[in-house]
């Protein structure tokens, strides 16, 4: 994406300590962007009460729905990011799991931003709740052929095993345009919009 053009802000909220970082995880490692401990998250949520209620009831509406646990944490991962995302005039989001577009497409409500997904092969999250996700998000990539078939627009099915960028040349190229499209779009439609 940088010989692209493309700039990329990868915000992470949290890491798995099960895994241990290779050489090629640390050697990125400086170009991420970590949000702030859990204390200052926390702060930041109940900073913000109005907009928490609102968050909740909007979740209470959904026919189908995030588990509470998870849409409450990704909930306060939106709250941070938010100011992140207007400060960096950041116009697409791309979310790297399912439980990443929970937090992605809270960030799309409140901040009015474009999203795309990648779901993992075995989604923490309810199938329901995904199909009824996806719809939002201006594409994305699954390895879920019957997710596939269900849906429209640039979804693409994931091949490759997972998140390898070693090998399927021709797929991680394809990913790239549809990327570099989405955000470009992206930002095109928002600057036209505030003319």
């Amino acid at each position: 994406m940088k010989r692209r053009g493309v700039s990329i802000v990868p915000f992470v909220c949290e890491l798995d300590s099960a895994v241990r970082l290779s050489r090629v995880m640390e050697r990125m490692a400086p170009w991420l962007e970590f949000l702030p401990d859990a204390m200052v998250i926390e702060a930041e949520w109940r900073a913000n009460p109005a907009l928490a209620q609102k968050l909740e009831e909007d979740r209470a509406h959904h026919e189908s729905r995030s588990p509470s646990a998870i849409f409450l944490r990704q909930a306060r991962f939106a709250l941070v990011l938010r100011s992140l995302l207007m400060e960096r005039k950041i116009f697409h989001l791309h979310a790297t799991t399912s439980r990443a577009l929970v937090c992605a497409l809270i960030l799309q409500r409140i901040v009015r931003v474009a999203v795309s997904a990648a779901i993992e092969p075995r989604p923490e999250l309810p199938r329901d709740w995904i199909k009824a996700a996806l719809p939002r998000c201006v594409g994305g990539r699954f390895h879920d052929h019957k997710l596939f078939e269900a849906q429209n627009g640039s979804f693409v099915v994931d091949k490759t095993g997972g998140f390898h960028l070693i090998g399927r040349r021709k797929f991680w190229q394809q990913w790239a345009e549809l990327l570099l499209r989405w955000s470009c779009s992206d930002r095109k439609s928002k600057i036209e919009n505030r003319k």
